[in-house]
């Protein structure tokens, strides 16, 4: 922020109306306002800082205390100051509670705070709330405190400065240097950490799970390695070596087991045919006893006709 002009009527011990012209002091460096006790250095300050802000740039001083007690009546107390930041150009003009006297008739009437902020399109904030909420938030970024602590510095300020906490000093830096931006990558990169460690350590948790339902024989020769790596004494690498072993051991073991069972499928089907063979032929000597039988019972019934019919036959009867 640069001061441009800066008017000041009745206000603090400038009974009258006073401008000062920043531009004649150049558009760089510092401004050192220097000058006796009493001079009115500190209501500079005030001015600006009321301008900007609603407040004075002290703490022991408050706007119902800026009406100049050597004023006329009839004038205004205000302050108005012209300044750019971020190369535009804006107007700010403020007054406080004070009493005028009265435009028509006799005595004095209460002259209520007020505030104004002219844009640099010319568009006009007439509010005071909507006025401080615009600066702090849309112009300067900055607040009352943070704004005396870097623009405007008065006597033994500074060292309060150097001397504030370090987040406070890391707040008003951010803002006077803009690196906000810097700080949400921070949190962002900082959070991403966190996630990516949480998600390690989960997969971690799983692969110890894994290692700890590994399988292998008690006379296995990889049962050391198997035992070192259920302990956890085993690197990760030589984890992943271990389960290749085990995995190519398990494999020869299914392929050698899956040629026993075709053997054996082989010498079931076998069995099956012979089996298959003695069942016909108990089937046949089953049928041929029948037969048997059959041709007995019918050699039995042959016989008796035979002797039946060799028999002589009485003609007499």
């Amino acid at each position: 922020m640069r001061s441009v002009t800066l008017r000041i009527s009745a206000f603090g011990p400038y009974a009258g109306e006073v401008t000062l012209d920043f531009q004649k002091l150049g558009r760089s460096g510092l401004y050192l306002i220097t000058g006796d006790t009493g001079a009115g250095k500190a209501t500079i300050f005030d001015a600006i800082t009321y301008a900007l802000y609603g407040e004075a740039s002290g703490q022991n001083r408050e706007p119902n205390m800026f009406r100049s007690k050597y004023a006329d009546p009839s004038t205004p107390t205000e302050v108005e100051l012209e300044f750019e930041y971020g190369g535009k150009t804006y107007h700010v003009k403020r007054n406080p509670d004070y009493e005028i006297q009265k435009k028509r008739g006799t005595g004095l009437t209460k002259k209520k705070a007020d505030a104004e902020l002219i844009f640099p399109d010319g568009s006009v904030l007439a509010k005071r709330r909507e006025v401080d909420e615009a600066i702090v938030r849309d112009i300067m970024g900055i607040d009352r405190d943070q704004f005396l602590q870097i623009a405007m510095i008065a006597q033994g300020d500074f060292l309060k400065l150097l001397l504030a906490p370090t987040d406070e000093r890391k707040g008003i830096f951010r803002k006077l240097f803009n690196t906000d931006l810097f700080r949400v990558l921070q949190d962002r990169l900082k959070k991403g950490a966190g996630d990516l460690s949480a998600e390690c350590k989960a997969l971690r948790d799983q692969a110890n799970g894994s290692i700890k339902g590994i399988q292998y024989e008690d006379d296995d020769i990889l049962s050391i390695e198997g035992k070192k790596a259920k302990d956890g004494k085993l690197p990760i690498g030589d984890v992943l070596v271990l389960l290749d072993q085990l995995i190519r051991q398990d494999t020869a073991r299914i392929e050698l087991l899956e040629n026993e069972r075709s053997e054996l499928n082989t010498q079931l089907e076998a069995a099956n045919g012979i089996i298959g063979q003695l069942d016909v032929k108990e089937e046949t000597a089953a049928s041929l006893k029948k037969k048997e039988e059959q041709l007995k019972e019918a050699q039995q019934r042959y016989e008796t006709a035979k002797k039946a019919t060799d028999q002589p036959i009485d003609v007499q009867r």
